[in-house]
């Protein structure tokens, strides 16, 4: 694997897709170097001009000189949440103060200011320093304001972790098939296509709407595992199983069989946050475990056939007015228009006019959305949408 990258003056990049594990880990690394971790009373903190202000620390000693640490950053959109939430005002007014068309950041000042003021709550604030090009003016990005018994569980060592994990059982970087890092969590999807069950009932008539081939021609269904974790607060490191149909590899997560571990640790004492080795050494030797034992479990021929079969208990029901039970489903599940004519379209094109018919036709949109965050998210409302249809179509039988 790399070493760790020297830290240099420019913001790094907070987004990564592929599947170049080496690629992504050189870049955990680059953020760990530009990493700043802050508790400190919620009194102390300083809105300015639509940013946050941040004084009293020392520069940080990089390859080329000194960096001044003390500064504006700019807050991310998850960070403007979490502000809304400890200050208890309304997410979608602090948003309207700080940025588009009606903005008014000397109001977004002065009402944060002065509910900071009066917070008694001592936080977590973790920040990337670095110029950003795009914001003249900054010193990077607040990422989270979190609580003080925040636990640490950070990008670069669940990476590690994970790998560790996988080599436990048997499995290298080429079952890696796809790496995703936003701004808000980490994605790793691994799979193991030569753990696999014949599914010829389950799929039918199924074909993929990408290229036409039919799952009669390939039936097969394999093991899968998705990875998940968040050092920002907008979720638990998570394990969940999903099975891939090789016709079309949408992936159908399991999600009621998922582990999740909360970020959750003791009170932090005030001032710059060092994470001791030991810390980290324990969190990353309890993730490999977890990923060691999990793949071991999910990745084998008797789960996948397990997850078809509880799967098919649903799929077989007939949908004789799709239109109105995606319109049901979409209600239900949030689905905006552009989604219901997206899944809409998927399930004609999969040839399969049944409840399992919708199963895929989420699954194969959720590969057409570009934002990672939101494509996992979807991709996971595809079996809860499958049980809707069917039980709409039950009751108006």
């Amino acid at each position: 694997m790399t070493t760790a990258t020297l830290p240099t003056r420019e913001l790094p990049d907070r987004t990564y897709s592929g599947d170049d594990i080496t690629g992504l880990i050189s870049l955990l690394n680059t953020h760990e170097a530009h990493k700043l971790d802050l508790v400190a009373p919620a009194s102390s903190l300083l809105a300015s001009g639509g940013k946050l202000a941040i004084g009293g620390l020392d520069p940080v000693l990089t390859d080329d000189g000194f960096f001044q640490v003390n500064g504006l950053y700019r807050p991310t959109n998850t960070v403007y949440q979490q502000l809304a939430n400890v200050l208890e005002i309304p997410s979608k007014y602090l948003k309207k103060m700080a940025y588009g068309d009606e903005s008014d950041v000397a109001l977004f000042d002065h009402n944060v200011n002065h509910w900071l003021a009066k917070s008694g709550r001592e936080l977590l604030v973790r920040v990337l320093w670095g110029n950003d090009p795009n914001f003249p003016g900054t010193t990077g990005q607040v990422r989270a304001i979190l609580s003080d018994r925040y636990g640490i569980n950070d990008n670069l060592d669940t990476t590690m972790a994970v790998v560790e994990g996988l080599a436990g059982a048997g499995l290298d970087a080429t079952n890696i098939r796809a790496l995703d890092l936003t701004e808000d969590k980490l994605y790793i999807r691994v799979e193991a296509d030569e753990i696999q069950v014949v599914a010829r009932e389950f799929l039918g008539d199924y074909r993929s709407p990408f290229t036409g081939q039919s799952a009669k021609d390939l039936p097969v269904i394999s093991a899968g595992i998705i990875f998940r974790n968040s050092e920002v607060g907008t979720g638990a490191f998570e394990i969940v199983p999903y099975i891939v149909v090789q016709v079309c590899k949408n992936g159908l997560t399991q999600t009621h069989d998922k582990f999740a571990r909360r970020h959750v640790g003791g009170r932090l004492e005030s001032g710059v946050v060092q994470w001791s080795d030991a810390t980290k050494k324990a969190s990353a030797a309890f993730i490999k475990s977890q990923v060691t034992d999990a793949t071991k479990t999910f990745l084998t021929e008797d789960y996948v056939q397990a997850s078809v079969d509880k799967l098919a208990k649903d799929s077989g029901e007939e949908i004789t007015d799709v239109t109105k039970a995606i319109e049901v489903i979409g209600k239900e599940l949030t689905y905006s228009e552009d989604d219901q004519k997206g899944i809409l379209s998927m399930f004609i094109k999969g040839g399969v006019s049944t409840s399992g018919g919708i199963l895929q036709a989420v699954t194969a949109h959720a590969q057409t959305i570009e934002d990672a965050d939101r494509r996992y998210e979807f991709n996971d409302t595809a079996v809860p949408a499958m049980k809707i249809a069917a039980r709409l179509a039950r009751t108006s039988a």
